[in-house]
């Protein structure tokens, strides 16, 4: 069966839609931060701090994502494929534990989760905001291993292209310079030309006789 092959230029423009998205994704982040902390007060600096640093990695590695677009060099996908790869696990992580929680009705291990403990909510607010949680962490990580499988696909292409153009620089000879095979005949392979020296020998023979 054939493989089916997606022209570069269009992965390319994918991955540039992907750290768009991402970008936007980020300032949602930073602005969700921004707003918590404002809300809940110092008791939230641990996790707004912590917050601040992921969002500063992603968006170096999304820095490094749209170089490697542009100077066509697979290695610097690899650090933005790594984040993706622990943010999936991330957001998942997080879900599945915010939904045992509210399995048990341990409401409390919820805000403590969210580093909100001291902060008075409900147990009926809390369990809003879980299932908001499982919904949009879900979401996210479903959006981030289909931006995975994107990345990926240009990872393998540029890694072919790659390998590809460091073949014909082994290949590539100088023009005009025949390789000294026997295919082409050479001199210092031990082949002759007659039409060569010999031949303005004889030129000079004739001339001589006249």
């Amino acid at each position: 069966m054939a493989k089916s092959y997606v022209p570069c230029s269009n992965l390319k423009t994918a991955g540039l839609v992907v750290a768009v998205v991402e970008l936007f994704l980020c300032a949602l982040a930073v602005y969700g931060l921004f707003r918590n902390f404002h809300l809940f007060g110092s008791n939230y600096f641990i996790w707004f701090l912590l917050g601040i640093i992921s969002v500063f990695i992603i968006l170096i590695a999304i820095a490094l994502f749209v170089y490697a677009i542009k100077s066509e060099n697979a290695r610097w996908l690899i650090p933005h494929l790594s984040a993706q790869i622990f943010l999936v696990i991330f957001l998942i992580l997080v879900a599945v534990i915010v939904a045992i929680l509210m399995l048990f009705g341990a409401y409390r291990g919820i805000r403590n989760l969210l580093g909100v403990s001291n902060y008075y909510m409900s147990d009926d607010s809390t369990f809003l905001l879980g299932i908001m949680i499982i919904v949009i962490y879900l979401l996210v990580a479903l959006l981030e291993i289909f931006f995975l499988y994107i990345v990926y696909r240009l990872y393998k292409h540029l890694c072919h292209y790659e390998s590809i153009d460091n073949e014909n620089r082994v290949n590539w000879q100088v023009v005009n310079d025949f390789p000294k095979d026997n295919k082409h005949g050479s001199v210092a392979m031990g082949d002759q030309y007659p039409y060569g020296d010999e031949r303005r020998n004889d030129a000079n023979n004739g001339q001589r006789y006249l």
